[in-house]
């Protein structure tokens, strides 16, 4: 299954919501309908037009793809337990 992660770009000077990275099981533009959907933000608005927009965004074909490059040395589950992430698996979408 396809995941998209996305992290908080802190256009406009900070974080937009709690945690820097979420993590959705769902092709882009399904994730970015659940991003929305359940944290109440567009991940494609721009805050602030000198800063660039509020998240990146980009799509892998696993949870440990999408975490690789975010966690460093850290195991996945280590990371997973961060409170900094956030991680909505195709079985949590709200309808």
């Amino acid at each position: 299954m396809t995941w998209t992660r996305f992290m908080d770009m802190h256009s406009g000077g900070g974080r937009k919501l709690a945690f820097e990275y979420v993590y959705i099981e769902a092709a882009e533009d399904e994730a970015v309908r659940i991003f929305e959907a359940d944290l109440d933000r567009d991940p494609r608005n721009v805050t602030c037009r000198c800063c660039g927009g509020d998240y990146s965004f980009n799509e892998e074909d696993s949870l440990e793809e999408a975490t690789q490059y975010d966690r460093h040395d850290a195991t996945i589950e280590e990371w997973l337990a961060s409170p900094d992430v956030k991680v909505i698996r195709a079985g949590e979408v709200k309808p």
